[in-house]
């Protein structure tokens, strides 16, 4: 078994790389990578997430979700996490994985696996940070919806007004209400 050192670089656009890099058995399985990630950039482990096997150019390929999201008849093949080793997919230096976290206010991250050790400390307990530059840009109260506002943006876009009425600027007039849906069939 050997140690993997990953770089975890989050995508911004600050002054300064904001990235940990992180060792972590290469027997772990990616479940065990999308915790420590979360725990280092301090994110409350709430939402979604996804890895992405890569190539060079950051090119997005095989998903690896948190949860099997299958849909009965889907034959895509979507790995899960906690069921998905790490030295299975990673294999080499330089290996390039994208990582994706609360897919509502989209957290990118590139990762890359930088080193391989072939001995792991005894006395260290794994996944760890080993190295951390930068701090996370607090987020702006301003720079995001309420959840009432994405929802009002949500009706808006599907042609209701705030209240749940249908909004008359969309010059869809075929039904007044449900009655005239009655007469339609």
């Amino acid at each position: 078994m050997s140690i993997y050192k990953f770089r975890v670089l989050l995508e911004g656009d600050s002054e300064e790389p904001i990235f940990r890099d992180i060792e972590i058995k290469s027997t772990q399985n990616f479940d065990d990578l999308h915790e420590i990630i979360v725990a280092a950039y301090g994110f409350d482990n709430s939402q979604m997430a996804s890895f992405y096997l890569s190539d060079e150019q950051w090119e997005k390929g095989q998903e690896i979700a948190l949860f099997d999201m299958n849909v009965e008849g889907d034959e895509s093949q979507i790995l899960v996490m906690d069921k998905t080793i790490l030295n299975n997919h990673i294999t080499c230096v330089g290996a390039h994985i994208l990582y994706s976290y609360d897919f509502l206010n989209m957290r990118n991250f590139f990762i890359e696996l930088i080193e391989t050790k072939v001995k792991e400390d005894p006395k260290a307990f794994y996944p760890k940070v080993v190295y951390s530059q930068g701090d996370i840009p607090a987020q702006k109260i301003d720079e995001f919806l309420s959840e009432e506002e994405m929802a009002n943006a949500l009706l808006k876009d599907a042609g209701f007004d705030e209240d749940g009425g249908e909004d008359d600027s969309t010059g869809d007039d075929m039904f007044e209400g449900f009655d005239d849906f009655d007469n339609y069939q």
